[in-house]
Formats: C-alpha cells, structure tokens, sequence
C-alpha cells in the first residue's frame, strides 16, 4: 500500500482586514513535510503513527499551515494548490489522507477544502479512498460530502485531539482499503451560527452533543460521527453548522444519525448564548482576587482571524492601579521596529495597537522600557493546537509599561498556549492578570491556572455579537442573525 499523507490547514474569518499570502503557510513538500509532523501531536502525526506500525509505504506530499485571517489572495491560492496537484500526481498512490481546517477560503473561492478535493480527485480517480480531517469549526459542504470517502472531525474545543483524530482517519482509511468497511457518509445541514465562546465540550451543550457521537462510534452503529458548529466569522453562501456521519455500507442509518444530532443542536441553539463583561468591570474584580484572572478578548482573537492588534482591553489595563504584573499580546510591525531602534533598556514613548483593525482600534499612547528582543520564535508545549510546532512571529519586542508587559510582535500568532509569554520570559503562573485574544481555546491549558476566567466586551472582527457584523452574502434566513428563522424540522 503507497499512502499519501498532506494537510494543508486554514480557518478564514471574511472579515478581517488582513489578507493571507503564500508565505503565511511556510509550506513544506516530501521530506520536509514528514519531519516537520513526525512525533508531534498533529493530525499528520496521527497519520504518522498508525501508517508507519502497519508497515505502510508513505509518500508525505505537503504541510501547510496559517494562522486564521481573510481569504488567501488569488495568485498564492493557485501556486499552493498546484503545487499539492503536481507533487500528487507524482506519486501514483493508492489512497490519500488530506488534514483541512473545512473553514478556508480563497479570492475567488469560497470552499477551499472542496476545491483541492477536486483537484486530488482528477487526479487520483474516482475509486481511490480519499479520508478527510477536519476541524470541529469546519463549514461542510456538498461538494466535501460528495468528494470525500470519509469525513472526520475533531471531538474536542478546546481542540486537544488532533494527533487522535489524525489516527482515527488513518485506521479508517485502512479499514476501508481492506474491504472491511465501505463507507456511506451523510450530512446534515443547519440555517444557524452559534458563537464560539460557549462551544467547549467538556460541559454544556457540545458536550451534550460529542457524547452522544461517540456512543454512536462505540457501539458499532457508525465508523466516525462529527458535529460542526462552524467557524461563524464567515460570510460566504453555503453557511452553517452541520453533522456528519460515515457508516460501514449504511447510508439510511447515517442519515437517521445526522438528522437526530442535528434537530438536537437546533433545539439547544440558545445554549450557546453568551455573556459579556465590560472591561473595566472585569479588571476591577481581578483586582480583587488573589491569583491569576484571565481576560479572553475574543473579539481580537489570533486564532479567530482577527489582526490581535486591540487596544480595547489594553487602553484600560495600563491605566488601572495594579498591584501585580500584567501580560498582553500584541500585534503591531510599525512599534516593534520603534522598540528595537530604541535598544534594550531604553525608555520610549509611542502609539501601540490599532495597527490593522482601524474600524474597532485607536493607537493608544504609552510611555515604557524595552524589557526583551526576540527573533519571535517558539514551541507549543501546551496539549492542544500544534503541539511541538514551532511558531514564528517575526521580530518581537517585550515592552514593560509599569507592571503591564506588552509581548509585540510584527506577525500574529495563537494566544492559547501560555508558552507564547513563558518563552519570552512572562510566567503567567505569576501575574495578576493575563489577556488572551481567543474565545475557548485558551481553556486547556489556562483553566488550571486562573483563578477566574472573564469573557470580556470588545467590538472586533471575531465578536461573540455576531448581529453587529456586516453579513452580506449568508443564505438567509439564519439564526441568530434572523431570529425568526423557521425550524428546519418543521
């Protein structure tokens, strides 16, 4: 058996101010992209793992990842795309597994993920197995459905199942190789969005929904049953959250399977509703509490395609009577380049924030000592999204504004995992207070440290008050943007 193994991973947020290149994928092909994934706790480390115990011949085409922004600009999307068809249809292989985000979209292109599954079915054929991860956020759509031999999503949010979701497809693909399995895989779409800050599936609604998934997997009735409550920062046509699920030779009983799961997210759809604190509120109970509190400013969130550029948290933390240190993350090219022209040690006054989102954000003017120089890079340590991957932030700057550490840095990165301060010399452990630009995925590794966690009110790209952003293009009527909308199950 010759196996082709490739991932190539981005979750778009259509309206963010920041466009996506080439270049923000640091893409990898053969070799490369067998170590860069070896032994990590990836979807392709999944891959890995179960291919190489079985003996399996291994052909590693690409590895690709960006961090979430707006569409990917044209030209780079059909480089990297033929790029991954050239070096497929070199390989002559028998089955292909493909890591997606299920959120990505290009310039032209809504539906990434269905745009490459075209190109590798032209180029495989329609008999060659072809098993598809993606993540829990993923917009599914017909053209996956139908292109896919099998789809299969994450369990977790905060995700920390990667590695295993890279192993399931992997025995699944060999399964359906064997002749032990023939896949039958069906879909259930939802005129609905729901915000991401409640979606952990560990407690509350998800959890509700992922357990009864997987008791669906265990007993036998379904090969793998995934529950998508989509990315909602996405103004495309063919939107929504949506169930999957892939029988052995069963397509009426995988039906009967999404339509259950999906009346059920429907019915719990109010569940997710969210509520927010007001910073200065928020920053005034952390003064009042002994240990760490968290901040998650998840309309800012890096990882939710937001630019990470808001000073809507930081105008009032450097203005608030700590009595403990401070840590916020901050994208802004134009104030790390002041920060190193200056030189450590020195004293600076400038603007900082406000460098990309000039509709939410104003530059706020500090006055501080640069603390640390640093290339930007580091490791993900933390059991949750690309674990021992290293990131690179361009150059980085810590900036101290009297107990406020500000980490800048000239491109964005994911604020989940604390080793993105530790590695820069800010134990979180430590501070009074912590900001994190994510709406849930922080939970992982920030829960067992926080004291309190507020989800605090900031206007942004990626805000959990999805009515104040300028839908345009969803189908309508959708919930929670239309009220309203009838019960598709009526």
């Amino acid at each position: 058996m010759k196996i082709a193994i490739a991932s190539i991973l981005q979750e778009s947020n259509t309206f963010s101010p920041v466009r996506t290149r080439y270049a923000d994928f640091s893409p990898v092909f053969g070799a490369a992209a067998y170590e860069r994934h070896a032994a990590k706790l990836t979807e392709m480390g999944g891959f890995l793992d179960v291919l190489e115990a079985t003996g399996a011949s291994i052909e590693p085409i690409c590895a690709a990842w960006a961090i979430t922004a707006n569409r990917l600009v044209r030209t780079d999307f059909l480089r990297l795309t033929h790029e991954f068809e050239a070096r497929l249809r070199e390989s002559r292989v028998d089955a292909l597994l493909l890591a997606m985000h299920g959120a990505q979209t290009a310039e032209g292109e809504d539906d990434v993920e269905g745009h490459v599954l075209t190109v590798a079915r032209a180029v495989l054929g329609p008999d060659v197995p072809i098993v598809l991860t993606l993540d829990l956020h993923a917009n599914v759509t017909r053209r996956m459905v139908a292109l896919a031999n099998a789809i299969v999503g994450y369990h977790t949010y905060p995700h920390i199942d990667m590695f295993e979701t890279g192993q399931k497809a992997a025995r699944l693909l060999l399964r359906i190789m064997d002749g032990s399995v023939k896949p039958r895989m069906a879909f259930r779409k939802l005129p609905l969005i729901v915000p991401a800050e409640n979606s952990q599936t560990y407690r509350g609604p998800m959890h509700q929904l992922v357990t009864a998934a997987e008791k669906l997997e265990q007993s036998g009735q379904a090969e793998a049953v995934s529950i998508f409550p989509v990315q909602p920062w996405m103004d495309i046509e063919e939107m929504g959250c949506s169930v999957v699920s892939v029988t052995n030779g069963r397509f009426s009983t995988a039906q009967r399977q999404v339509d259950t799961l999906a009346r059920r997210l429907w019915r719990d759809k109010r569940k997710f509703e969210v509520t927010l604190t007001p910073v200065a509120e928020a920053i005034a109970a952390a003064l009042r509490i002994e240990g760490p509190t968290v901040l998650a400013e998840s309309s800012d969130s890096t990882g939710s395609g937001s630019p990470g550029d808001s000073t809507g948290v930081l105008k009032e933390l450097v203005k608030a009577p700590l009595t403990g240190t401070a840590a916020i993350f901050l994208v802004d090219p134009q104030a790390v380049d002041t920060a190193i022209r200056a030189g450590i040690g020195a004293e600076v006054t400038m603007k900082v924030g406000g460098a990309f989102d000039k509709k939410h954000s104003k530059p706020v003017k500090v006055t501080g000592r640069v603390k640390m120089i640093s290339d930007g890079r580091w490791t993900a340590r933390a059991r949750g999204y690309n674990t021992g991957i290293t990131t690179c932030m361009g150059r980085t700057v810590v900036f101290e504004v009297g107990l406020v550490s500000i980490l800048m840095a000239e491109r964005s990165a994911m604020t989940v995992d604390p080793e993105l301060f530790r590695s820069h010399g800010i134990d979180p452990s430590y501070c009074q207070i912590v900001v994190v630009k994510s709406p849930n995925g922080f939970r992982a590794a920030y829960e067992p440290i926080a004291k309190q966690i507020f989800l605090v009110d900031t206007p942004g790209v990626s805000t959990a008050n999805l009515q104040r952003l300028p839908f345009r293009r969803v189908s309508r009527p959708i919930y929670p943007l239309d009220p309203d909308t009838p019960d598709p199950f009526v």
